[in-house]
């Protein structure tokens, strides 16, 4: 996925390729929590997952790059820490919550996490045409 995402952010699709990302990642998490027995469908999550992050990874971190070129090593050290964290976090929240109620918890929540991303997506885009006027 590493270098389709590069190709968009190069053709400058970042902010599409993301919000694009956000859902396969809410599917993905969705498709996990309905096909919790079957491998077939788990294992379609996990890629899918993969991809999702990998993919907003890459657009990431090409959009950091571009805000300051000579501050891309602090810039990129920052950016992962965050991952990294948020990650983090993840992992603890999807492990409270399959500790609560299990594996429907879990998808729940990973499929609630990207859809928040998206809004959250959905109301910066607004926010920068506002101020663009």
């Amino acid at each position: 996925m590493a270098p389709l995402a590069g190709h968009w952010a190069d053709r400058k699709l970042a902010r599409p390729a993301t919000a694009i990302a956000f859902g396969v990642a809410a599917v993905a998490f969705a498709l996990a929590g309905f096909g919790q027995h079957n491998i077939i469908f788990l294992a379609a999550a996990a890629i899918l997952i993969d991809m999702a992050v990998q993919t907003t990874l890459i657009l990431g971190q090409h959009t950091i790059y571009q805000l300051d070129p000579n501050a891309r090593a602090r810039l990129n050290s920052a950016f992962i820490a965050t991952f990294f964290a948020g990650g983090a976090l993840g992992s603890q929240l999807g492990s409270i919550a399959f500790h609560a109620a299990g594996w429907s918890a879990v998808s729940a929540l990973g499929t609630a996490l990207p859809l928040l991303s998206l809004l959250y997506w959905c109301t910066e885009r607004r926010a920068r045409r506002r101020t663009a006027q």
